[in-house]
Order: C-alpha cells, then structure tokens, then sequence
C-alpha cells in the first residue's frame, strides 16, 4: 500500500501513478455522468446513454492527458 500511496505522490514519474490517476478520472466521470443519465425523467434509448457516457470517459481522459502533458 505504500507502493501505491508513493507512486501517486508524484505521477509524472511513473506509469503506475499516471495509470491510477486514469483511472480516477474514468471511474469519477463515469459515475457521475451514469448516475445523472440514469435519473433524467425523459426515457432515453440504451444505445444513446452509452455513446453520451462513452463521450464523456473520452473527454476525462483527453482532459487527464492535456494536464498530465502541462
């Protein structure tokens, strides 16, 4: 557990610390966009939620990687 606290101090570093931040940000904005997409009143089709949760994965790790990059 050390390991994993060390590597997430300094991300840059390492691909452990960059691949759990990744994957922070995936699991954050997937809830977050799920849980909202699951609880709008209007019936939305399966397909649509999934290319709507899809997006937004992809644009939290386009995010991730523009302020990793910085």
């Amino acid at each position: 557990m050390d390991f994993i606290i060390e590597s997430m101090t300094l991300p840059i570093d390492n691909l452990l610390g960059m691949l759990l931040y990744a994957i922070l940000y995936m699991l954050s904005t997937g809830l977050i966009v799920g849980l909202s997409l699951r609880f709008i009143p209007n019936r939305i089709p399966y397909g649509i939620k999934n290319v709507i949760l899809g997006f937004a994965v992809f644009l939290s790790l386009f995010i991730w990687w523009l302020t990793i990059i910085k």
